[in-house]
């Protein structure tokens, strides 16, 4: 059986906003504003709910060679939001 990952999104609270960055094609993992445990090690994560945070590692990430073709950010859509077909 495999281990659920706690999410920090909570989609059931409307408007609450999430982002991350795609990176190569794939949702990566980074220390958005420089958060650390109690030990002083950097702690990562999938996706942070502020958006200065998360483009502030997007220019990181270009200025250490990464081409602005493959960073993106992006904000993650509560389910209640996402359009649903009309069959």
């Amino acid at each position: 059986m495999a281990a659920t990952i706690p999410s920090r999104i909570d989609f059931k609270t409307p408007r609450q906003k999430e982002w991350g960055i795609i990176k190569s094609g794939s949702l990566i993992q980074l220390n958005y504003g420089d958060v650390t445990d109690e030990t002083g090690k950097g702690v990562n994560a999938y996706s942070s709910n502020c958006y200065q945070d998360v483009l502030q590692q997007a220019k990181m990430l270009i200025a250490q060679g990464a081409g602005t073709n493959d960073v993106q950010v992006v904000e993650f859509v509560p389910y209640d939001y996402i359009m649903q077909p009309n069959v």
